[in-house]
């Protein structure tokens, strides 16, 4: 009886570290998706490279500025696009119920965001020098939690016409990104669920990355530098 109890345990600790093994690998699929740099190629093919214009940045802001609207748009698409198929994917194959997600679950959900996120900032491609999350995590959210997303984005569009600076309506979308996060995914029937805490923790986490991505914009915004909204094309 011992040797069977002991062949089980090994079987289900084999199992345990496959699981383990595949959550890493998508994890690592989903930073190299992340880390394609949509905004560099379109800019190449237009016969510019981005990191050599305004803020040097090859995200849709900066692509807008320099290559015009279209283009800026695009970039803006195929950057969320990366980030909500891949999230699509991962909802798609653990159920759509993720306010009940087990840790394991959850984990994997919140890795292959943080993958995607951290791949656009922090391209493999480029040095290491990427955009700056926003539109990437945008597709990641309404992959995985289109609630919040919906909240995240009239938070946007809001600031956008009050203040015109992307950067500002981006750090308040990403405010509201979190509390949006704690009140969905809130306890309600007396059992604390991982969701509970672990999503809007992952969430916070990459509001922090995303303010400290802008933290030049911030400072160009303080001295009254900071180009708004539809400005003209430099």
């Amino acid at each position: 009886m011992p040797l069977v109890i002991w062949h089980c345990q090994e079987e289900k600790n084999m199992i345990e570290c496959c699981c383990v093994a595949e959550d890493i690998l998508y994890i690592a699929a989903a930073y190299l998706i992340g880390s394609i740099p949509f905004g560099f190629l379109i800019g190449k093919l237009r016969g510019t490279d981005l990191r050599e214009h305004c803020s040097h940045n090859i995200g849709a802001t900066n692509a807008m500025r320099v290559l015009g609207r279209k283009w800026g748009i695009l970039v803006f698409a195929l950057d969320s696009l990366k980030g909500c198929l891949p999230t699509l994917t991962i909802v798609a194959i653990q159920g759509q119920d993720v306010a009940n997600y087990s840790v394991g679950q959850a984990g994997l959900l919140l890795g292959v965001i943080a993958g995607l996120t951290l791949g656009h900032t922090f391209t493999c491609f480029l040095r290491f020098r990427g955009g700056k999350g926003v539109a990437t995590m945008a597709g990641c959210l309404v992959g995985a939690f289109p609630v919040v997303a919906g909240w995240a984005v009239c938070a946007w569009v809001l600031m956008m016409i009050v203040t015109r600076y992307v950067s500002l309506s981006s750090i308040m979308a990403g405010v509201i990104m979190v509390l949006a996060s704690l009140v969905y995914f809130r306890q309600v029937d007396g059992v604390c669920k991982p969701t509970e805490w672990m999503i809007p923790g992952a969430l916070f986490l990459i509001l922090l990355l995303i303010v400290y991505r802008h933290r030049e914009n911030l400072r160009r915004i303080a001295d009254g530098t900071e180009p708004k909204a539809f400005s003209k094309k430099n």
